[in-house]
């Protein structure tokens, strides 16, 4: 019989290690593959941990201490995010607003303060989950993920990172270093928008991001990725040959929920059922895309977002 989590005994995990370097994490990692776990905020594996799960595990390596990896700075285009920035860095940088709107809105609505503050966008994508807000924003602005192992270093898109439902291409002996973000352009328009089941502290019945690319109103490229309608976030494929040429009006925007749909397979599970995701989505999308249109894209943004 499978116990429930609350009644399962917690993972103990023998070892912790803190290293200084990111060679010497590296290292760890090369001679301790899967038994070993990154810590960075540890909001999601402690709590796992705390359920039973991965069993196995031999040695935590804790690094918070490596120097480097906690910056986000702006380079030609590209808005270059290390792997302990917190979703509170990123609601707090001026560059993250101005130049990556999307994500800044993903990362404030996620937990609540105390956790964004421990809480990195790294292990928001790690974890793969389809309900991870951070992970439509990056699809949409066309995020590269950095990795390195002892040996190597290579870089992948973020739609190739994540394979599946909680799977990604990370190797036992590899960390994750940080991303690249695509920058908006002047003429770019873009938008987060989740919906939960109460206003704060709430995992996504339905997340999504809207970018569009406009010459004098006109569409010219249009990009829409759906969260927690699928096993991955997904991207609604050919939406800018299908609004390009056109304006964003009643029809251009219908055929826009109409394309959502086709590319959702919602299901039901505790928090929606997935006629109501569905419904949900279409009444979403147009809403965004709206906004959009109306150049309202970051009017909803707190004049003073809760930090710590």
């Amino acid at each position: 019989m499978q116990l429930h989590h609350v009644q399962q005994a917690p993972t103990t995990v023998p070892r912790y290690v803190a290293p200084t370097t990111l060679d010497e994490a590296l290292h760890l990692f090369a001679q301790h593959g899967a038994e070993a776990r990154a810590v960075a905020g540890g909001t999601d594996l402690l709590v796992e941990l705390d359920r039973g799960a991965h069993a196995g595990i031999e040695l935590l390596i804790d690094l918070s201490r490596i120097d480097g990896l906690d910056r986000i700075a702006v380079d030609d285009g590209w808005v270059h995010i290390g792997a302990l920035v917190t979703h509170s860095q990123v609601v707090e940088s001026q560059a993250c607003r101005d130049h990556v709107l999307p994500l800044a809105q993903a990362c404030l609505e996620i937990g609540s303060p105390q956790l964004r503050n421990r809480a990195t966008v790294a292990g928001n994508v790690i974890t793969a989950s389809p309900a991870n807000d951070t992970i439509s924003a990056l699809l949409a602005l066309g995020a590269d993920v950095h990795i390195a192992s002892a040996t190597a270093r290579r870089t992948v898109s973020i739609r190739e990172f994540i394979t599946g439902f909680r799977a990604t291409v990370l190797a036992p002996d590899e960390l994750v270093t940080g991303f690249s973000v695509r920058a908006l352009t002047a003429d770019q328009r873009g938008i987060f928008v989740k919906a939960g089941l109460r206003r704060a502290q709430a995992i996504s019945v339905v997340h999504l991001t809207a970018i569009v690319t406009l010459d004098d109103g006109v569409v010219t490229d249009a990009v829409l990725t759906l969260g927690s309608v699928a096993p991955t976030v997904v991207s609604v494929a050919g939406l800018g040959e299908r609004l390009g040429g056109r304006r964003l009006d009643e029809a251009a925007i219908a055929d826009a929920v109409s394309a959502a749909n086709d590319t959702a397979a919602p299901i039901d599970d505790l928090r929606a059922s997935a006629e109501y995701r569905s419904s949900l989505l279409a009444t979403m999308v147009a809403r965004a895309l709206q906004t959009l249109a109306d150049d309202r894209q970051a009017a909803q943004w707190p004049q003073d977002a809760p930090l710590l």
